[in-house]
């Protein structure tokens, strides 16, 4: 009996084992098929993709262009219109072979197109790929071998992938190996995408889920190259470069899409970093469908660069089919981006202010403008990285973009003159430009904004060699005031600042405050000008006495070749320009300037406006700039050191450390933002002559006067505004943030 009990306990553990083995198998296989199946997934929406949208420098030919693609095909699979000995590092014109390739593929595989699966166009598709593989040219920068080639291959790899014989295969996949997973910031991102695209050439899911890993983990706030806590992005070390490398990082929501849904999509938080980077940071530097070009890097000097939002629209739509807390949102800045609306004319309006990066933008319905600074924590812009940038040197030396329609600076950049830079205070040297000094950090830590997200200043301590200068920009809603003090040069030369340097549109207007007329073209000094007044935007000098104003309406002229070598042709193109600045003269000490832009004022007010402008300077000195709205009743100042400002209503505010302030006088209280634009922490007292209450508020009764106590934040948020709302003493204590 005893040993068929223990024969049965053999045979009944035998079947558990059995049934467990069987368990497991069937739950590894039940794993793997759902690897194989969101694999699947993945490679049909990679196809679509792809189909729908390719990049590539020949945007939707024509069915003729593409049969003439066919037609001058040589026997060995090449054009004779392309240079295949071009070792431009730039723009390498060896890879037009790649492009080319790409929408033929595209019209092989359209439905509907006159040329869907011919025979012969599937015969050069596959002999110029042979051609390629063959040759496997390369090029003396690293990134098109490592990411540039790779990444024009893989839509021809994915559409053709039926049509590929098994050493045509292998040789792709040789290529898009050389992507290998690494780097930062954009540079991983695209390498990730090309490691995912051949993990799903070769069907392994393993290589698939490390590549989205890799792409999901780069979806951060960092410190280090990628998104910044303010949702601008850096890439190349602490340099600004949201709409170049940051608008190519917004091409993530494509594969967000590709993903969802399967294991490889990308987690909820991630999508919600990448949802406020687009939202809160890139729509942010936007008018119309152009992009700051203070925030695009050496890609400035590139032609038509206003066209790159194109890949923003797509990020756009992308993220619309997500089923995200921000849906709607997407939805709206797409449609604004298709239809070259800009989103300020729906409600988006406001001020914000990219501590992270040195930078303030000012959205209003008829307008966009923005400050571009640079401090000790900051690069002033990219490296002339493949003979790009060539003239970039002052290209965050305050610049001031003002666009209304957004094609105010359209490809006007071969003509600027680069020691104009709207916005900037500029030694005239007169020296060719040298390629090793464009990059540079900044010398001063004093340099940073203050906002309650509606209005906002900036301020900049600015050093560049021998030229000192403190410099504000003061915004409101019809107009924005900029100030220049402690102007000091050591040396011989000229400084200017540069109010405005744009395509010429229209007429320009000037006016004395007697009488007004039409400027004739030229160049000239302006005698005592009350105002001045160009496409839509006037310039207000109310204190004629302190500018020395010139004028310049003509044609200009230059190459694109003097700005990027990636353009071989010298050819001189002409430009009609408007270019208005002011003259401190050779070797100024102490000098100052002050003027109000009004791009929403229009040319029938300027008269009265500028006779009586609603803004008033209250100070402009070293140690102190303000400005007060007498309507709004705002009142903004950089304190660049401790002190008092009294305003003419009898209100005195007083700071106990250098920092910059913004006070609003509401019916509901008094609202106060401050921030410390030396990005560190910092406790300031903020003293006032009247009696409050609220977060941080204490009322000194032998003084009379309540003083406010901030403790501003440190670390990646070191340099962002805090914001009280403060009430009256006998009123309900608010909320505050």
């Amino acid at each position: 009996m005893t040993d068929v009990n223990h024969k049965v306990k053999i045979l009944l553990l035998a079947m558990m084992l059995t049934i467990s083995f069987i368990g497991l198998w069937s739950n590894a296989y039940g794993e793997e098929n759902k690897k194989m199946k969101d694999l699947q997934v993945v490679r049909k929406r990679l196809y679509e993709s792809f189909l729908t949208r390719i990049p590539t420098r020949i945007p939707n030919p024509s069915p003729a262009e593409i049969k003439g693609f066919v037609a001058s095909l040589q026997p060995d699979g090449s054009w004779p219109d392309i240079d295949y000995k071009d070792r431009t590092r730039s723009m390498w014109k060896t890879t037009f072979h790649l492009q080319r390739l790409q929408a033929m593929v595209r019209a092989y595989r359209s439905r509907g197109h006159v040329l869907y699966k011919n025979p012969n166009l599937k015969r050069s598709i596959l002999s110029a790929l042979d051609f390629w593989f063959r040759k496997d040219f390369k090029n003396s920068n690293w990134w098109w071998n490592e990411i540039g080639v790779p990444m024009a291959l893989s839509p021809t790899l994915i559409l053709m992938e039926d049509n590929l014989s098994k050493d045509q295969r292998n040789a792709g996949n040789r290529l898009l190996k050389r992507a290998a997973l690494g780097m930062t910031g954009q540079n991983l991102m695209w390498v990730a995408k090309i490691t995912l695209i051949r993990g799903c050439l070769e069907d392994k899911s393993e290589i698939v889920v490390e590549a989205s890993k890799r792409m999901a983990d780069e979806i951060r706030i960092t410190s280090k190259e990628g998104i910044q806590a303010d949702f601008s992005f850096h890439q190349h070390g602490p340099c600004l470069y949201s709409g170049g490398y940051g608008l190519n990082f917004s091409d993530t929501a494509r594969w967000a899409y590709i993903l969802k849904g399967t294991q490889f999509e990308f987690p909820a938080r991630r999508i919600e970093i990448l949802s406020n980077y687009i939202l809160d940071g890139q729509q942010w530097m936007i008018r119309g469908q152009t992009f700051d070009y203070g925030a695009i890097g050496r890609e400035i000097t590139r032609k038509d660069i206003h066209t790159k939002t194109k890949s923003l629209l797509d990020a756009c739509t992308y993220m619309a089919k997500l089923v995200t807390p921000r849906q709607a949102e997407f939805e709206a800045f797409a449609k604004c981006l298709r239809d070259g609306k800009q989103p300020g004319a729906t409600g988006f309006h406001g001020n914000r202010h990219f501590w992270r990066s040195d930078m303030m933008t000012h959205r209003r319905k008829d307008y966009y403008t923005s400050a571009r600074m640079f401090s000790n924590r900051m690069f002033n812009t990219d490296m002339p990285c493949n003979d790009e940038g060539l003239k970039s040197h002052h290209i965050a030396d305050g610049t001031t973009f003002i666009l209304r329609t957004g094609g105010e600076y359209r490809n006007i950049f071969p003509v600027w003159d680069w020691r104009k830079i709207p916005g900037t205070t500029i030694e005239q040297t007169g020296t060719k430009y040298d390629q090793k000094t464009v990059r540079r950090r900044g010398k001063t830590s004093f340099v940073g904004g203050v906002s309650d997200g509606t209005y906002g200043m900036a301020a900049f301590n600015f050093t560049r060699d021998g030229l000192t200068a403190r410099k504000a920009w003061f915004y409101f809603d019809d107009e924005f005031v900029c100030l220049g003090a402690g102007i000091t040069c050591t040396t011989d030369n000229p400084v200017f600042t540069s109010i405005n340097q744009c395509r010429l549109k229209g007429n320009v207007v000037i006016s004395d405050g007697k009488k007004q007329e039409k400027a004739n073209k030229g160049q000239r000094k302006l005698s005592n000008p009350l105002w001045v007044f160009h496409d839509g935007v006037g310039y207000v000098f109310p204190d004629t006495r302190k500018n020395v104003v010139y004028l310049r309406n003509d044609v200009q002229t230059g190459s694109w070749w003097s700005i990027a070598h990636r353009y071989p042709d010298k050819k001189k193109i002409s430009t009609d320009v408007f270019s208005l600045w002011l003259d401190h003269g050779k070797s100024p000490s102490n000098a100052c300037y002050s003027y109000i832009v009004a791009p929403a004022v229009g040319l029938e007010k300027m008269k009265a406006y500028a006779k009586n402008p609603p803004v008033e300077v209250i100070s402009n000195t070293p140690d102190l700039q303000a400005v007060r709205h007498k309507g709004l009743k705002i009142i903004q100042a950089a304190f660049y050191k401790a002190g008092v400002l009294r305003i003419k209503n009898g209100l005195v505010i007083t700071v106990n450390k250098p920092c910059l302030l913004l006070v609003h006088q509401k019916k509901e209280g008094l609202q106060i933002a401050v921030s410390n634009p030396k990005n560190k922490p910092l406790n300031v007292e903020v003293e006032v002559n009247a009696k409050f209450q609220g977060e941080g508020c204490a009322w000194l009764d032998e003084r009379g006067l309540s003083r406010i106590t901030f403790k501003l934040q440190d670390g990646q948020f070191g340099g962002k505004s805090s914001v009280r709302l403060l009430r009256r003493a006998d009123e309900k204590v608010p909320k505050t943030r």
